[in-house]
């Protein structure tokens, strides 16, 4: 189950413009659900399909209803039942009017008002944007997460394999550091999955023998990520010589995370072998199979076709 999430957590997300205008003890609030509503058949009377977990969202109908029947006490009573419920908060869009009753409400019962300048529509899909993210399953696993190429890679492995080594020169290559050790992986909209450094202080790797390096100062800020959505992931392992590694590519192996198959290549470690190199090309292979191209099939016809004209030449 995810985490409930503080209510003040929203005023950290600047995109949602959210200005706290009354009710500020109920910032500590738990939020557990991303679903929205907008009350407006609850203002009138009607609260049997009503969902009080569930943020609420006054927008430009809702506060033309107030405003035209704010003096019927029906309506006080409707009103007073939805801050008393109580709902983790009340948001007010498009830079709207907040009437006395409302803040009396907010405070007697310690719900927070916001407000914020956005149209309702835009603000509820960014507010469903965040909390689809923050309030989805997650896991956490152990290895160091890379933008390459514009892919989430996660590479996994055993410890003192070389995934930080690796890691330090894709990013000399140019491409983007995310998180080292434990990462924290949660399940979003559409089957995506996304990945984000489970420390509280990010961008940090460890190096044995150097210590603890921070890639945003070394590299600047070109070479750093807060999150990342996975698209793959890299495991590497110790050669083994009884093992059947694959050689053409017509597997295409997966692994399961929080219900989701991820594309997965394993990849054997020994002296003589460039990791980095082979991650690169594990993430290029990825992005032509998402566009539809698959080199092992193409390689294999155009084989069958070489060999079907060799034996064409030869009955001549």
């Amino acid at each position: 189950m995810p985490d409930p999430l503080p209510v003040k957590r929203l005023i950290e997300w600047e995109d949602l413009d959210l200005q706290v205008m009354a009710g500020r003890g109920g910032l500590t609030r738990p939020i557990i659900r991303s679903e929205l509503n907008r009350p407006a058949l609850e203002m009138a009377g009607f609260f049997e399909k009503w969902q009080r977990d569930r943020i609420q969202i006054l927008g430009s109908g809702e506060i033309a209803y107030l405003e035209i029947h704010r003096q019927d006490p029906a309506t006080r009573q409707n009103l007073e039942r939805i801050f008393s419920s109580p709902p983790p908060c009340v948001v007010i869009t498009n830079n709207l009017p907040i009437f006395d009753e409302v803040i009396e409400l907010a405070e007697r019962y310690q719900v927070t008002v916001f407000r914020s300048t956005h149209h309702t529509t835009r603000f509820t899909k960014r507010l469903w944007d965040h909390l689809e993210v923050e309030l989805s399953p997650y896991v956490v696993k152990r290895g160091v997460l890379m933008d390459v190429f514009n892919l989430g890679v996660l590479i996994t492995g055993p410890s003192s394999i070389g995934k930080s080594e690796c890691a330090l020169e894709l990013i000399n290559r140019g491409h983007a550091f995310v998180a080292d050790d434990l990462i924290l992986i949660r399940g979003g909209q559409l089957s995506k999955l996304f990945g984000t450094g489970r420390s509280p202080i990010p961008y940090h790797m460890e190096i044995r023998g150097i210590g603890i390096i921070d890639i945003s100062r070394m590299y600047g800020p070109r070479a750093v990520r807060i999150s990342k959505q996975l698209d793959m992931m890299v495991h590497l392992e110790e050669w083994d010589v009884l093992k059947e590694y694959e050689r053409l590519g017509f597997e295409c192996q997966t692994t399961k995370i929080l219900g989701i198959d991820l594309p997965c290549y394993t990849i054997p470690v020994k002296p003589g072998r460039n990791i980095s190199t082979i991650v690169e090309i594990a993430a290029l292979d990825q992005k032509l199979k998402v566009a539809g191209v698959q080199m092992a099939r193409e390689f294999d016809e155009k084989l069958i076709e070489a060999m079907r004209k060799r034996e064409g030449r030869a009955t001549i």
